[in-house]
């Protein structure tokens, strides 16, 4: 385990419970970064010719990176901890003849660029999908995120309930604690120091092996990308601080404020989150018009990855039954 003590957004998405303290400020980064990646370097070898940079207004000058492909109602996407826009690259092959589809690196992933101000917190990344949405003149969405991207969607969902369209949450993080290794909840711990760290292939497919249940899908070039993005000149920092504010708060009262169609896709075997959470969060969304749950037997936590092609279909199913024009 003490792999995932280097990567506190994935620690944070199952296991943290709110803080009753000051979390750690910016300042405790103060030692050099291990990233051995400059962030140009890494949009130089990974942009491409679908990528799309904004400095959104009012958000510390963010620079991020997005995708927006097809035409039609539109759909968010927002990946997991760990994870970064490429991953729904099938999904995405399979909706944007009907949809437009856009999805986003959040800060301290992909090829995304720091927080100048260090507010890595989750209200933060719910200000970015307003100011992200606003740029591209859409007002409504339906929004999807995979476990600390399923957290973003659902709490988005539930505060700007007149811009979605409907919410899909895949293997969510946000309600429960301590994932599939223990339920108590712990203090948090703030005498902590950041500890610079740089992350070996063998670190992320020693993960990803936890993490998707199909060896074959994890593949030489999601382990490379994966470790490029997590060796990135200050990233580590920026993970330390975002798993530092990460938020529990009260997840079950967010998703009563729910008022749309609801998706909840689950593996059935998950490493990060057990099955009996999608239930949880299928009783949770008592407004929801509509909340349709499907467990794959046998799946991973990163199901999307595990198994694109009937992830996507079902995706695509849910969204045509409800927004197709």
């Amino acid at each position: 385990m003490k792999f995932f003590q280097h990567l506190p957004l994935l620690l944070a998405a199952t296991a943290a419970p709110a803080f009753a303290q000051h979390p750690p400020s910016v300042t405790q980064c103060a030692k050099p970064s291990a990233g051995t990646i400059t962030y140009e370097a890494i949009i130089k070898k990974y942009a491409d010719p679908d990528s799309k940079f904004a400095v959104l207004e009012g958000l510390d000058g963010i620079n991020t990176h997005y995708k927006d492909e097809g035409d039609g109602p539109a759909v968010l996407l927002v990946h997991s901890s760990s994870g970064d826009l490429k991953d729904y690259d099938p999904w995405v092959a399979r909706l944007k003849d009907r949809y437009r589809v856009v999805r986003l690196d959040l800060p301290a992933f992909g090829l995304t660029g720091a927080v100048p101000s260090g507010n890595y917190s989750i209200d933060r990344y719910l200000m970015l999908v307003d100011a992200l949405m606003d740029h591209l003149g859409i007002e409504r969405f339906a929004i999807a995120g995979t476990s600390y991207g399923g957290l973003v969607a659902f709490r988005y969902a539930g505060t700007r309930v007149n811009r979605v369209t409907a919410l899909i949450l895949q293997n969510s993080a946000g309600v429960e604690y301590g994932g599939r290794r223990g339920t108590d909840e712990r203090p948090r711990d703030f005498s902590m120091a950041f500890k610079p760290r740089a992350i070996t292939p063998e670190d992320f497919e020693r993960m990803l092996k936890i993490m998707i249940n199909d060896p074959d899908q994890v593949t030489s070039e999601l382990v490379a990308r994966k470790t490029d993005y997590a060796n990135v000149i200050g990233r580590d920092c920026e993970s330390f601080i975002a798993g530092s504010l990460y938020e529990r708060g009260n997840p079950e009262r967010v998703l009563s404020h729910v008022k749309v169609p609801a998706l909840v896709l689950w593996g059935g075997d998950s490493n990060g989150l057990s099955v009996s959470t999608a239930e949880a969060f299928a009783k949770a969304l008592v407004n929801a018009p509509v909340v349709k749950k499907i467990v794959y037997e046998g799946g991973g936590h990163f199901i999307h990855i595990e198994r694109p092609e009937q992830t996507g279909k079902d995706v695509r199913a849910f969204l045509d039954e409800l927004l197709a024009p």
